[in-house]
């Protein structure tokens, strides 16, 4: 055996021992995996993309347990930001702030939330793409943050009168883990 041999023998040999599971991260998550959070297992029951314009798209995955469904958003950046919210009724913001969001040309600068003040991050509209699908529906969002940009709010218009509200956190990937393929 020559030492081109050698060489070719052992990478061989390492590349059939690499195990590709524990070599997924949060960013590789499909439609049937699983991942760990918060002492729970969750179920990604949906792989979604905002697409913004040129090239600046956000991602999310829908997870499930047997009794919550959340949203984890990943917007891709000089480093990933990573958001984990949950969907509320529209109607538990204040009657004013909803007025002025379905009426009015101008978001409001500040909401007041469950004794928290947001404040407005970002606006934007976007193509929403569910599942892979080839066909965006359009979307507007307003993201609000809190003085810690740890808490968020967000306001999304499908359409003319339908609007959902979604209450979250910033996350860091390593508080996700066992991730796992449903094979």
């Amino acid at each position: 055996m020559g030492l081109k041999d050698f060489f070719t023998s052992r990478f061989k040999k390492n590349q059939e021992t690499v195990d590709p599971i524990s070599q997924l991260f949060l960013s590789d998550l499909k439609k049937g995996y699983f991942v760990d959070y918060d002492l729970k297992s969750w179920e990604v029951v949906s792989e979604n993309r905002y697409e913004w314009g040129s090239e600046d798209v956000t991602y999310e995955w829908q997870i499930a347990t047997h009794d919550e469904n959340l949203f984890l958003e990943r917007e891709p950046d000089d480093e990933d930001f990573w958001t984990l919210s949950s969907k509320i009724p529209f109607q538990s913001l204040d009657s004013q702030v909803r007025h002025q969001l379905t009426q009015s040309e101008t978001a409001p600068e500040t909401i007041l939330f469950e004794g928290t003040t947001y404040y407005l991050d970002e606006t934007g509209g976007a193509l929403f793409y569910r599942d892979g699908s080839q066909t965006g529906k359009e979307v507007f969002k307003w993201d609000y943050c809190d003085d810690s940009e740890t808490l968020w709010l967000t306001v999304e218009q499908w359409g003319e009168n339908d609007y959902e509200l979604s209450k979250g956190k910033t996350v860091k990937e390593y508080q996700f883990s066992n991730i796992l393929p449903n094979d």
